[in-house]
């Protein structure tokens, strides 16, 4: 529990509980407030979510950026949308609640968008939330009740507190409180480090569902290019040099094309959106340069030197950095990063 949350006293059976994140009006801890929303004729509870007063918001007439809505719009990660479409079909069948879901991959690649897209075809409301803003217990049951028995989408998964996670797993297995049933739900976890999930926290992994986005090929990005451009900018010519420079420059990560797509809708000049993007040379940055150039020059260190040098966070290089010049094969991993042959040449042919 947040030491700096508000602590009250349950009117019913006098337990402590935080109102943090809580809209609270009955005066009651969670496990009381679920016994008195049970229903009469059943066991089973249902959970009702706390009202926002959005009122004072301003609406917009401003576009909404595309999105693909189906799995039929949704370009590649073909055996996981075979996966996941057989589940719902079967779940369908069956009248089973859709399986929690463990989904990893980079960031960038979709995972948000997959399973909002799922979440429709399941026609059941999802809610997203991440693991470091599940900070108490008392979060995860708001976000339940927010969810109305559908889905909760927690990114970030790895930042997921070992206590919270240890709360969260035989809610999960029994849907229950207490002995008392709560509607069903599924958890969607995700994150972009799967090596990063707490061995603690493993056996909530273990209870779901694996699906893993695979990196995308280059005419599935140019698909998605033209799908984005067609929707959201279908009066610009993007000619089809531009498209394979994108391509190229994306880093196999359909957001990154997505951006520079409007980047170069805005201004309708290549070279400047990759001077503004800080690209290269082969959609390498200069914080690529600057690491293959070291490594050149030192012939090999480990990532911590390396994140000094470029003067970002070790997990900013390792992250968001390396992936990319793996996949390149322009840097090795040992006991320490070096530069292949491929990098020495990208280097000196700059």
């Amino acid at each position: 529990m947040n030491e700096s949350a508000t602590i009250h006293s349950c009117i019913k059976c006098g337990a402590k509980y935080s109102l943090e994140g809580t809209n609270d009006k009955d005066n009651l801890c969670v496990f009381c407030l679920l016994e008195k929303k049970s229903k009469q004729n059943s066991q089973e509870v249902t959970i009702v979510p706390a009202l926002l007063d959005a009122s004072r918001l301003n609406t917009s007439s401003e576009a909404k950026e595309y999105r693909p809505s189906s799995f039929n719009e949704y370009v590649g990660q073909e055996p996981a949308k075979a996966k996941v479409q057989s589940f719902i079909e079967g779940c369908k069948t069956f009248n089973e609640v859709y399986p929690h879901t463990f989904i990893s991959a980079p960031s960038g690649m979709g995972k948000t968008l997959f399973c909002t897209i799922l979440a429709n075809q399941l026609k059941k409301k999802i809610i997203f939330t991440t693991g470091g803003e599940i900070k108490s217990e008392q979060i995860f049951i708001d976000k339940l009740v927010e969810a109305e028995g559908g889905i909760i989408f927690v990114d970030e998964a790895n930042r997921l507190p070992k206590r919270v996670g240890f709360f969260i797993l035989p809610l999960m297995e029994q849907f229950e409180i207490q002995g008392k049933a709560i509607n069903k739900f599924s958890v969607f976890f995700a994150t972009t480090h799967k090596g990063d999930i707490s061995k603690d926290l493993d056996a909530l992994i273990q209870r779901c569902e694996q699906v893993s986005l695979i990196p995308y090929t280059s005419e599935e990005l140019s698909k998605i290019i033209l799908q984005y451009k067609a929707k959201q900018y279908p009066s610009i010519q993007l000619p089809e040099n531009v498209v394979k420079e994108i391509i190229i420059s994306c880093r196999q990560t359909p957001r990154n094309a997505k951006n520079l797509v409007r980047a170069f809708a805005y201004c309708q000049d290549w070279n400047k959106v990759k001077m503004m993007n800080n690209i290269i040379k082969e959609g390498l940055t200069e914080l690529d340069i600057k690491t293959l150039t070291y490594l050149n020059k030192c012939g090999g260190a480990g990532k911590n030197a390396i994140a000094n040098h470029l003067r970002v966070k070790a997990q900013t290089y390792e992250w968001d950095v390396e992936p990319y010049l793996v996949y390149k094969e322009m840097i090795e991993i040992n006991n320490k990063r070096i530069i292949s042959e491929k990098g020495k040449a990208f280097i000196n042919g700059l």
